[in-house]
């Protein structure tokens, strides 16, 4: 119990990814195989916080359109606040729910903007049940899934950019996207399989048996994430200054996110956290290994930076850059200005 915690406790100072703002790391906050390393900053004033997109579709100020193109949406901001959308979140509905593919900001009142997709779900090309096949109803939860968020990696480093903003990339088919459509349905897969066996039951539903986000919406999974939440979901709250994870899986550095702002990350936590706890609910990598330090941690937030990087405008006036090393693949999210919002760290 002391080991444990003088872990909770443990602080580092590693350099800054900008010379004028040093960030730190805590932890590792564990629950069964997942540990949990949050990163500080000190807090900067980044105006007013977005809605998320689950808070957008909500209040019915976003919407998330079919245009007949399965590997590409719209999104419409009718609002007059920014909406924050993050690469890996589901949306359910349409002719199949489908999984984002790059994270970017909605300008208030931004008319259509178009976003790269992937298929969670097989097979269905129609409205499911009473839902509308125009348009998706809601995003309530993230691609819980390295494989599959590694393959939205190398489908934001492939995208050819747009020549300016609010133009939209090229999304054409190749032989490469429907190698990457192929790792998300095969990670889906693997994921229902998974969490099959964690507990002992189908979570495939009935009404689409491919669908993650309907297997993500099973009543014994949310029983199981229980202990997870309890134990963990706090984070955000109890650490002020917090902007960011990365976690392991039994032992094993698995990835992470960072934000520009505390009230973002503070915002995000809950879904960030029911991501990485599924993921480990259905990870067999469960051998008890001891948790990475947080020098190791440290050295593979610095090793995700390390890589050459390639940069492309993006549709939404915003600039996404990929860089991969030989331990990690990283990607970040821009405006215009040059101010970043988001980061990803994902373990090779």
């Amino acid at each position: 119990m002391a080991a444990g915690l003088a872990a909770l406790a443990a602080t580092a100072t590693v350099p800054a990814f900008s010379a004028d703002n040093t960030y730190r790391l805590t932890g590792p906050y564990t629950h069964d195989a997942l540990a949990v390393y949050l990163i500080h900053r000190e807090p900067k004033d980044r105006g007013p916080v977005p809605l998320t997109l689950a808070e957008a579709m909500e209040q019915g100020v976003v919407k998330v359109l079919e245009t007949g193109d399965v590997e590409e949406l719209v999104v419409r901001n009718r609002g007059g606040r920014e909406v924050f959308i993050q690469a890996g979140d589901i949306v359910k509905g349409g002719k199949q729910d489908r999984v984002l593919t790059v994270s970017m900001v909605l300008p208030p009142n931004s008319g259509d903007i178009p976003v790269g997709a992937f298929c969670v779900e097989q097979a269905r090309w129609e409205g499911r049940g009473s839902e509308k096949e125009s348009e998706f109803s809601a995003s309530t939860a993230r691609l819980p899934s390295k494989a599959g968020r590694v393959a939205l990696y190398y489908r934001a480093q492939e995208s050819s950019g747009a020549t300016g903003g609010g133009q939209a990339w090229t999304t054409g088919r190749s032989s490469g996207r429907d190698d990457l459509q192929d790792r998300i349905w095969a990670s889906v897969t693997a994921m229902q399989s998974g969490l099959g066996g964690a507990m002992m039951e189908s979570v495939a539903d009935e009404r689409s048996r491919s669908s993650l986000q309907l297997s993500l919406e099973n009543a014994a999974l949310a029983s199981a994430l229980e202990g997870y939440e309890a134990a963990l979901g706090r984070l955000a709250q109890d650490h002020p200054d917090a902007v960011g994870y990365v976690f392991s899986i039994g032992g094993r550095l698995d990835g992470g996110d960072e934000f520009a702002s505390a009230a973002l990350f503070r915002k995000l936590w809950t879904r960030q956290l029911r991501a990485a706890a599924t993921e480990a609910l259905a990870s067999e990598d469960t051998t008890g290994a001891p948790e990475p330090t947080l020098t190791a941690v440290a050295a593979f937030v610095e090793a995700a930076r390390g890589g050459q990087a390639s940069s492309r405008a993006m549709p939404g006036r915003i600039t996404v850059e990929t860089r991969a090393s030989d331990e990690a693949f990283f990607t970040e999210m821009r405006r215009s200005q040059g101010l970043w919002v988001h980061r990803s760290f994902i373990a090779r």
